[in-house]
């Protein structure tokens, strides 16, 4: 039996508006609206300012979670780079053509990377990962 689909995205030179909180709330909006869920509790964003350490290292932007009725979505967006990363995981339905639509219409990316996954512990035939002891 399959728990759920995660999908994860890898997207590049986004030219859409990546740095406005609104903007990215109506994204979150749009993928539960999707998925028919249901936001539990209030967006967490985290904030990386820009200094030189973070500057040097790409890492000015944000990281935001959202707690939903059948999972989470998490982005992590970075500023210089212009670089979003996507983790939308949900017992529910997914849409990955109206997930990706949105998306585009939301960050427009030059570039992006999908990835797709079926979660389910049960199905023990191929390991997922191997962790070495």
């Amino acid at each position: 039996m399959v728990f759920g689909k995660h999908l994860i995205m890898d997207a590049s030179y986004c030219r859409g508006n990546i740095e406005n909180i609104e903007n990215i709330n109506d994204f979150i909006n749009d993928l539960c609206d999707i998925g028919r869920m249901e936001k539990k509790g209030d967006l967490i964003i985290e904030v990386f300012e820009n200094n030189e350490f973070n500057r040097n290292n790409d890492l000015v932007g944000y990281s935001i979670v959202q707690i939903i009725s059948l999972s989470n979505i998490t982005l992590h967006i970075n500023f210089i780079s212009k670089t979003i990363y996507l983790d939308f995981f949900t017992c529910g339905q997914m849409n990955s053509t109206a997930i990706e639509s949105s998306f585009d219409k939301h960050f427009n990316p030059q570039t992006k990377k999908i990835i797709i996954l079926q979660r389910d512990a049960t199905d023990i035939r191929l390991p997922f990962f191997k962790f070495d002891d």
